[in-house]
């Protein structure tokens, strides 16, 4: 009798796991598809180019459709000419934070919306770099240089990126693991994005009056654990490069406000491995005199990066179809599986630091250039050794307008740790006002 039942069950179960299979293998590939191809081809008109008809040019052994895990990464040497050298170690099982396996799918592509178009369009007939080198003069919204010739036009990629005119994280985790690469700590934050200027999405004038040139404010509370529950910051970032950030930190603990640097930003965030400079991947002030880099334009490459995907809050990755996107602490090590990789177009920049007191030495900074974000980076430390790297993802609308971060992580190689972001966020929330870069009333929210 039960052995019958056995014989029954196995056909049924064999069509369940074929069934997740084909799940598995078919929704990233179709993670992200236009849902206007006349904006997509006025967006690569723009740019001058689609990313999937600029790459396939190296490493023909690595193709679609293929999985690349630990166990057979070197069979394939062209899989070098792909990856910056700190994500290809990682494939050997040894290494500290291995990767999860990699399933290559076909490369897409990613568009921003109108309003990006025709500011970026706008921007081409005035933009230039003041005789300082960093200073942006008549730039209006979009991409800075669309077509960066230097190393110092493309840094303002990194510090004009698209973040849509607002998004809001509900929560952001910030989850650590220790050496064993084994869930050590989590915390949680309610984070806002808010632009002032250069809007392109739904708030074209941004938010007026605006008297301080304010560019954007990122702000945040933070919710969990109970030791750091109700610390809450605002950080705001002037149009004018010799004028530092505002950044105020409501410490909940002491029922105090302190003022942080505007500049020197380079404390980990409560022991994570994320820096408050490199929030959103770079996010040091620019200045020609303080902390000053010098920035080199590396020659453009491609890289395999992880897939955009799309869905709004208050969905996440499962309830939205997209379980491959996930972090796994199930086993021995941790995995976080970003559902599918692909082939892009990337602008690289070198910022070297010129002041030995600067926590880094160099940043090796990766640009995506259909989406004007910054994917990928390697943090080098003052004695050149490779100190932390971040792989980033995107959630963004097939409209092109409005995203937000998915997951993104950030290793530390010399001290073998590792601190994972994980967002739950919204795109573009016409909630979010001018009250939100207030730290008291960001504060007596945490209450």
């Amino acid at each position: 009798m039960r052995q019958s039942m056995v014989k029954k069950a196995l056909p049924f179960m064999a069509v369940a796991v074929m069934a997740g299979l084909l799940l598995f293998l078919a929704a990233p590939s179709d993670a992200w598809t236009t849902k206007d191809p006349k904006l997509a081809e006025d967006f690569a008109k723009m740019l001058g180019f689609k990313v999937k008809d600029k790459v396939g040019k190296v490493a023909p052994d690595v193709k679609a459709g293929m999985v690349i895990d630990s166990s057979n990464y070197k069979d394939y040497p062209g899989l070098k000419e792909l990856l910056p050298e700190s994500l290809y170690n990682r494939f050997d099982p040894s290494s500290y934070a291995p990767l999860a396996p990699m399933k290559i799918v076909e490369t897409e592509q990613w568009h921003l919306g109108p309003g990006w178009i025709e500011k970026t369009i706008q921007s081409a007939k005035t933009i230039k770099l003041a005789a300082d080198g960093i200073t942006l003069e008549g730039y209006v919204g979009g991409h800075p240089f669309v077509n960066p010739k230097n190393g110092n036009e493309l840094i303002q990629w990194a510090d004009n990126p698209y973040l849509g005119d607002t998004f809001a994280m509900r929560p952001m985790r910030l989850r650590l693991y220790g050496r064993d690469n084994k869930p050590e700590r989590e915390m949680r934050q309610h984070l806002n994005v808010s632009r002032y200027l250069n809007c392109t999405d739904w708030r074209p004038e941004g938010l007026q009056p605006n008297p301080e040139e304010i560019h954007y404010i990122v702000s945040g509370t933070f919710i969990y654990p109970r030791d750091i529950s109700g610390t809450a910051y605002v950080r705001k970032r002037f149009i004018p490069a010799d004028k530092p950030d505002e950044f105020l930190l409501y410490i909940a603990s002491m029922r105090r406000i302190r003022r942080m640097s505007g500049r020197d930003t380079q404390d980990p965030l409560f022991g994570s491995d994320l820096v408050w400079d490199d929030y959103n991947v770079f996010w040091q002030k620019l200045s020609a005199t303080e902390f000053p880099n010098d920035y080199n334009l590396l020659p453009a490459r491609e890289m395999l990066l992880p897939t955009w995907i799309d869905y709004d809050w208050p969905d996440d990755r499962a309830s939205a179809g997209y379980a491959d996107y996930n972090i796994d602490e199930s086993g021995d090590q941790t995995y976080l599986n970003y559902g599918s990789w692909q082939r892009r177009w990337v602008y690289m920049v070198e910022s070297v630091s010129k002041d030995p007191a600067y926590c880094y030495s160099k940043r090796v900074v990766t640009n995506d250039p259909e989406g004007c974000v910054q994917t990928q980076t390697d943090l080098y430390d003052q004695g050149g050794r490779l100190w932390r790297s971040w792989v980033r993802d995107y959630n963004i609308s097939q409209d092109g307008v409005g995203c937000m971060e998915e997951l993104i992580d950030i290793v530390d190689h010399v001290n073998s740790h590792r601190t994972i972001l994980d967002f739950k966020g919204h795109k573009n929330p016409r909630w979010m006002g001018a009250e939100y870069g207030d730290v008291r009333f960001l504060s007596r929210k945490a209450k």
